[in-house]
């Protein structure tokens, strides 16, 4: 008996060494074969057919493997979390693309601006007449003349210099001082950090010249983001390059250095949630689903290049990494970055490819291109189409809403793409009864304007402050929408953005509304940009799901759970407005070291089922020339650090940083940005971020004739400019979802803050602080 259980012992032993050897060497459908041949009952076996049937992307039956092997004793918590993520991944159905693959070609790249719409003609903006008119002149000379005043304080109001200095000290100023010094950073660096992705003398996208705008671009936003720039046609447009923030001639993609340290290691090392979720305590979930939907609107670098085109990168996976030990795979392959199609030898080093459109115009809902923009809508009235069962987006045959922008789909991106889908259509009914006469075309065009408008102030004077709770950012925000002065002299219930006096100056007067300005470098959003902002430290791995207004919640699902087609499944058993409170009563993860989603590095793809995106963020800005943390600083005219103690003073994070880099030279950037602990008050990310937020977020705006010389009541309607003045999250939020006024949403001002009930803490609503309004009103309720 004892020799024939060892008989058995050891055929079980060299079936699963040989399964392992093959899973090793990438011969899964070997590994299958051995393994399929002898039963064990210990389920060792089935839990290497679960990892087998996991790696060949079969996440059904790697469910069912992984389950059986279990039951049989198999039970550690690695082997519960892949059993869940098979699951998870079965019923997300994430082994398909969606959206279908599509690559640059030069001939998508180099057809040039759009030159037809749905619609042949479009009626003219509609004029200014009689005393609107000549009180518009009168405030735009006297608004000139005072704004040509205010510049000269700006560029005075320099931050006073420090010998041997690293960090900022802007924000212990005062808030117009510190507004002011903010303004005067940003004119600094609309001079030095933009440098244009075509060569000089080239317009963008190697576009003709004799192509004259069509009349209809005189007040409609097209669907690939040409026209906007009516002198570089195709400036901001999809297909186009991404322009740079840091000299080009001065970076380089990494070769030799590529994979040291290895991306993987700094993923465990530094970024793995190893002592728990960091919750941000003045914020709610809302906050950092929010970021993901507006990136989705600005930058994009499309798929990863097929594999039959470049061979993919092969990162390593040392010996005690969990996932070799659990799947038996030696490497991760992460496919390339596709390349530029247009790129000759006298072009900028490292160019690539922006899908999207690089303005602020919505397009992550409505989309990139012509086709797409007419697939979405209803073509009456219009407006977008939904569901009319349920009003939310109308879910395609892949398992997936269709709306502008599908990629990294999750429940989030469906709420507030619903959420906005249904503002535009409001946005349509109102101006129906205000211009019965108008066409289709002309309703939908304007009722984007607007829509898009929406969004941008939502972010510049909402979300941003409450992301970065500071006294003085919160003033410069609220400066970049509607000026200084307004905000001083107006309570927030009266502030216009247009005023009859429009003061020439973007502190004093704000950016919207005033005049383009593109600083002589045409408009396309960066690399670096893109780079700052890998915000996934904000993702949970858990989200509890509420019906609105309970107290204790009806499931707790994996983020993975929530993914592309398990997307449309949560929304069938929940109502957005459950979704939305349920997202107000969580928080988001701080953007600090050691607290990246386990999800986001044990997430599976399509063609890959282990992908970790901390170590592909890492590879991706070596990949593509984005400078590492010191060498970035010193090229935006930032004091480099000399040591690692320089970043923070926590002494297991230094030890960290030093068992990862040889240097702080060989620090990549995102950790570098992460690792800061000398960050302004209230701020949830660093400086060396917020210097490229500092250009951006307001390039963002200058650049955009659609919120600067063309944010009117000529090309925007009268109602049109009144919606947006009036409009927040919270108005939005109860707008469509009325039933939200019995929550915690009825308690506060800023939606993207904690949806708490009774007395608010300041340390959970820090904004209260900064609103003389709402300190009153405090004091008044505390009396």
């Amino acid at each position: 008996m004892g020799q024939g259980q060892a008989e058995l012992d050891s055929s079980y032993a060299s079936h699963e060494a040989a399964a392992r050897r093959f899973l090793e060497t990438d011969q899964i459908e070997r590994a299958i074969e051995v393994l399929e041949r002898y039963e064990d009952p210990s389920g060792v076996r089935d839990a290497l057919l679960g990892a087998a049937y996991f790696r060949q992307e079969k996440y059904g039956i790697a469910a069912e493997c992984l389950q059986r092997a279990q039951a049989m004793g198999q039970r550690s918590s690695e082997l519960q979390a892949l059993a869940v993520r098979a699951k998870a991944n079965a019923t997300a159905d994430v082994r398909r693309a969606v959206p279908e693959p599509v690559f640059f070609t030069r001939e998508t790249c180099l057809r040039g601006p759009e030159l037809r719409s749905a619609s042949a003609e479009r009626l003219p903006p509609l004029p200014a007449t009689g005393m609107r008119a000549a009180l518009k002149l009168i405030g735009a000379v006297a608004g000139r003349k005072l704004g040509e005043a205010l510049k000269v304080a700006t560029r005075l109001a320099r931050e006073p210099h420090v010998p041997g200095r690293i960090w900022t000290s802007w924000y212990t100023h005062d808030s117009l001082p510190a507004t002011l010094m903010l303004a005067s950073r940003r004119e600094r660096l609309n001079r030095e950090q933009l440098f244009r992705a075509y060569p000089k003398g080239e317009r963008v996208g190697l576009c003709p010249t004799a192509r004259l705008a069509p009349s209809w671009t005189g007040s409609a936003r097209s669907a690939d983001g040409s026209w906007n720039d009516l002198r570089e046609p195709q400036a901001g447009a999809a297909n186009t390059r991404f322009g740079f923030n840091t000299d080009p001639m001065e970076t380089a993609g990494e070769s030799a250095r590529l994979l040291h340290p290895n991306p993987r290691t700094v993923s465990r090392v530094l970024l793995t949630r190893d002592r728990g979720f960091k919750p941000i305590p003045f914020l709610n979930l809302n906050a950092a689903t929010w970021i993901q939907f507006m990136t989705h609107d600005w930058v994009s670098y499309g798929d990863p290049a097929p594999m039959s085109v470049a061979p993919p990168y092969r990162i390593p996976l040392d010996e005690s990494d969990p996932a070799r030990k659990l799947l038996c795979q030696t490497e991760m392959l992460v496919r390339r970055t596709q390349r530029d199609p247009t790129h000759r030898a006298h072009d900028p080093r490292d160019t690539h490819i922006n899908e999207v459109t690089s303005w602020w115009d919505g397009s992550q809902l409505y989309g990139s291109d012509g086709a797409t923009v007419t697939s979405l809508r209803s073509l009456q009235g219009g407006k977008l189409a939904l569901d009319p069962r349920t009003g939310n987006l109308p879910v395609g045959a892949d398992g997936v809403e269709k709306t502008g922008f599908r990629r990294n789909w999750w429940v989030g991106l469906s709420m507030l793409h619903t959420l906005f889908a249904r503002e535009h259509n409001a946005i349509c009914d109102q101006l129906a009864v205000r211009y019965p006469r108008w066409d289709d075309q002309r309703l939908f065009d304007v009722a984007r304007l607007v829509n898009a408008a929406v969004m941008a102030k939502l972010h510049t004077v909402e979300w941003t402050p409450a992301v970065l709770p500071n006294r003085a950012l919160h003033a410069a925000m609220n400066a970049n929408w509607y000026g200084f002065l307004t905000n001083l002299l107006r309570a927030k219930e009266q502030r216009k953005t247009v005023a009859s006096v429009n003061i020439a100056d973007p502190v004093a007067g704000g950016i919207v509304g005033n005049a383009t300005n593109n600083h002589g470098v045409p408009y396309a959003l960066t690399r670096e940009f893109l780079s700052v902002y890998r915000l996934h430290s904000l993702l949970p791995d858990e989200v509890a799901l509420y019906r609105t207004g309970a107290e204790t919640p009806d499931e707790t699902q994996p983020l993975a759970g929530l993914r592309q087609a398990a997307s449309h499944s949560v929304t069938g058993r929940y109502s957005m407005a459950d979704l939305f409170y349920s997202f107000g009563r969580q928080h988001p993860g701080q953007l600090v070291l050691n607290n990246f989603p386990e999800t986001l590095q044990n997430l599976s793809i399509p063609g890959a089922g282990f992908y970790d995106l901390a170590a592909v963020d890492v590879l991706r800005d070596r990949e593509r020339g984005v400078p590492r943390y010191n060498h970035f600083r010193r090229l935006f005219g930032m004091q480099p650090i000399s040591r690692f103690e320089d970043l923070t003073s926590d002494a297991e994070a230094i030890a960290r940083l030093k068992s990862v880099y040889a240097s702080v030279e060989d620090l990549d950037l995102l950790v570098g940005n992460l690792a800061e602990a000398h960050r302004p008050t209230g701020f949830g990310f660093g400086e060396t971020l917020f210097e490229v937020f500092i250009l951006n977020a307001s390039r963002r705006l200058e650049a955009d004739r659609f919120f600067t010389d063309d944010y009117n009541e000529q090309v925007y309607t009268p109602e049109g400019i009144e919606w947006v003045d009036r409009v927040t999250f919270k108005s939005v939020l109860l707008r469509h979802y009325p039933e939200l006024r019995a929550t915690g949403l009825s308690n506060i001002d800023n939606a993207y803050e904690p949806w708490d009930l009774g007395g608010l803490d300041l340390e959970r609503h820090p904004l209260r602080a900064f609103d003389r309004e709402l300190v009153e009103r405090d004091a008044s309720y505390r009396s």
